[in-house]
This record gives structure tokens, C-alpha cells and sequence, in this order.
């Protein structure tokens, strides 16, 4: 049971990522518009991470459940962060 529960907190932190990465893509897309899906992925993200820690907790207890919330976090978003680096100069005059 613990181990379904493990792979569950995998599943929603992925989730969770994606749903990171693509508010992330919409910020940069969409300038100062009233229907942009901008907040729904960030409460999906916020809410699936909140899961993920849940049921990590109810799987391990709250000490070694959040060491195993904290490191599935970054076992996905350090790959994320070295394949795909986040363009920090926003300045496009050249």
C-alpha cells in the first residue's frame, strides 16, 4: 500500500511540474489577458504538489514523508532545469 501511495505522489508531482512549466509557457505568450489559463495551472500545480505531500505523509509518516515529497521534487525538477533552462534575459533589442 505504501508504495502505491509513493507512486501516486510521483504521478502528482508530475502533474504538478507540468503544470508549473506550462503557466510558466503562458506568462510568456500571453500579455494582459483577462482569459488566460494562467491561474487555473498554477492551482492545479499548487493543489497536485498538496496531494503529492499528502499521501507521501500517509504513506511514511510526516518526517520521511516530506524528505520523500522533497526529494521526488527534485528528481523531476532538476532534469527539467538542466534540458530546458529558463531564458533569464528578456531583452530582445540587438
Amino acid at each position: 500500500m505504501e508504495v502505491l501511495l509513493i507512486a501516486f505522489s510521483f504521478v502528482t508531482v508530475v502533474i504538478a511540474m507540468s503544470c508549473y512549466c506550462k503557466s510558466n509557457q503562458c506568462a510568456e505568450n500571453i500579455n494582459l489577458d483577462k482569459n488566460s489559463p494562467i491561474g487555473l495551472y498554477w492551482l492545479l500545480a499548487v493543489v497536485s504538489s498538496a496531494l503529492a505531500l499528502f499521501t507521501a505523509i500517509t504513506a511514511l509518516g510526516v518526517y520521511d514523508g516530506t524528505l520523500a515529497w522533497l526529494s521526488i521534487h527534485t528528481v523531476i525538477l532538476v532534469p527539467i532545469l538542466l534540458f530546458s533552462p529558463f531564458n533569464l534575459s528578456q531583452d530582445d533589442t540587438q
